[in-house]
């Protein structure tokens, strides 16, 4: 005889994580660099879906950690794997291509760390050469490597023209002075 499947607990889904300013800022950029090379996906929605999964009201899942490193795995995969035929593999043409001004092999390595980090969490530690043990992964790890992504990802999609936003808004904030 059939049983009868459990009634979810909770009747209203949780509403989305509010972003910071920053993150929004992040977002915009990461979906100006997907259009760029034609991606289907917006890389916004996948970050958005990583802080949902890694939301206090979601860490009852064993699974949450690994679920919330895919979806910033996702974000950076294009760029790493050959199966993308729109996006090579050169990351500092790509940022190149995208207008950065602060390409060194230095984020491109940082960039590098983060991608490997998550790829092995988004695969449980059975990733081909992994040193990371999924289930010895604390919260606080978990934390700095989403502050490690957002923080990498900021500085290495800065444009030009960001630069120069920067500069406007410092010199709208120096004191005025009478001649």
């Amino acid at each position: 005889m059939d049983q009868e499947l459990s009634q979810p607990i909770i009747d209203k889904p949780l509403p989305p994580v509010p972003l910071t300013p920053e993150q929004n800022d992040l977002c915009e950029r990461l979906d100006n660099l997907y259009q760029k090379y034609n991606l289907r996906f917006k890389p916004s929605q996948m970050f958005r879906g990583a802080l949902y999964a890694a939301r206090p009201q979601c860490r009852n899942n064993p699974d949450w950690i690994a679920q919330a490193a895919n979806s910033l795995r996702e974000i950076l995969y294009p760029f790493y794997s050959p199966e993308v035929g729109t996006v090579g593999t050169n990351k500092k043409t790509i940022l190149n291509e995208y207008g950065s001004v602060t390409v060194s092999n230095q984020h491109i390595s940082e960039i590098g760390r983060v991608y490997n980090i998550l790829n092995a969490l988004a695969h449980h530690g059975n990733a081909r050469k992994s040193k990371i043990d999924p289930s010895s992964f604390t919260l606080q790890q978990f934390e700095q490597l989403l502050l490690d992504f957002q923080q990498v990802m900021s500085i290495t999609l800065t444009r030009q023209l960001d630069v120069h936003s920067e500069i406007d808004a410092i010199l709208k904030l120096a004191p005025q002075t009478k001649p």
